[in-house]
């Protein structure tokens, strides 16, 4: 099973020195996050180019590191295919395009969240042990803002300034169609270039949120998409810390999807709490049994990338240095504890 953490700031994955502090901490793979032209150059023109892929995939193995997975495509790269507008048809070939470049390059999975409102609604709270910054989710005792998307914004993102108005609502019906109208056209490149298409929950994992209908938030709404595309390569992003909000068995589903070869990847992070109330924490402060669900992984024959997910923000530091050592640690000493293997040793 494989160590890995997910890079976004081209000021990280280009500095050698944070490379070398991932690989001492016991590092062995990295995952890409939503790259615009800091990252790729090519991005400008609404997909990843070959040469540009190949270039990092190079950049990561010279530094000792795998490259994974790139999770997110831009919200500019699909937001007519999220919300369905002209001119969805051009973006659709340009993600074929990125797809297709990705197998050439040889990273062998796209995470991705088929949202149109995107992550919303959670606040920072010194919530965790000794009060640790982290994330919340609490409607009631912390409301937000819940009124209809603004036409010049996707996935909680400006994508189109001059677009004025909002959208209508938008069911949950309508999104799970568009979402499997966008598979049926691009599962068959991802089968051809070798690339999984792995499927994020939505998070938080409620039916509405911005009067727009939110279609994976439970693990039936897989199991449903695992039937109407039984490819092996449409694979969960299986996020550990947004199922546990869904108030499920968590190791009860991890077992079902590892046992169905389901999974890509895993976020692993710990919550206290489930939908409508909940609160990130650190990796080994929750409602979780993170030793019991990494046994659980391996036993149902789980074998990629454990990426800890959203670092809590600890006293007195300037960056997430400690908060990476501590979860790479922390999950590398259960492994090691559990005699699980682990790449490369």
């Amino acid at each position: 099973m494989k160590v890995a953490v997910g890079l976004r700031a081209a000021t990280e994955l280009y500095d050698k020195n944070y490379l070398q502090f991932l690989r001492q901490i016991g590092v062995t793979h990295v995952l890409g996050f939503k790259y615009d032209t800091d990252v790729l150059p090519s991005a400008k023109d609404g997909y990843w180019a070959e040469d540009d892929l190949k270039r990092l995939v190079a950049h990561f193995r010279e530094n000792g590191l795998g490259f994974e997975a790139i999770e997110n495509f831009p919200p500019r790269f699909w937001h007519k295919i999220l919300m369905d507008l002209p001119g969805q048809e051009k973006q659709l070939e340009n993600l074929k395009r990125t797809i297709s470049n990705m197998g050439k390059a040889g990273i062998p999975i796209m995470g991705y969240n088929f949202s149109a409102g995107g992550v919303i609604g959670r606040y920072s709270a010194p919530v965790g042990r000794g009060g640790t910054m982290s994330v919340s989710f609490d409607p009631e005792g912390h409301p937000f803002v819940d009124d209809y998307i603004p036409r010049s914004m996707a996935w909680n993102t400006v994508v189109e300034p001059e677009a004025t108005g909002t959208y209508p609502e938008i069911s949950r019906e309508e999104m799970k169609h568009r979402l499997y109208r966008f598979l049926e056209n691009i599962l068959p490149v991802c089968a051809d270039a070798g690339v999984q298409l792995a499927a994020h929950p939505e998070d938080p994992p409620i039916p509405m949120l911005r009067h727009a209908g939110r279609v994976l938030i439970s693990p039936e709404d897989y199991d449903e998409l695992f039937r109407t595309f039984p490819t092996p390569y449409c694979t969960v992003e299986f996020c550990q810390g947004t199922f546990s909000e869904m108030g499920v068995d968590v190791y009860k589903t991890i077992d079902h999807f590892a046992r169905e070869k389901r999974i890509s990847y895993v976020h692993l992070r710990n919550v206290r709490g489930a939908i409508p109330k909940y609160d990130e924490m650190m990796i080994d402060d929750g409602d979780v049994d993170i030793p019991r669900t990494l046994k659980t992984y391996y036993d149902a024959g789980f074998d990629g990338c454990f990426i800890p997910d959203h670092y809590p923000a600890l006293a007195g530091c300037q960056t997430s240095h400690a908060t990476v050592a501590y979860a790479i640690g922390h999950i590398r000493g259960i492994m090691k504890a559990l005699h699980l293997p682990i790449y490369g040793e």
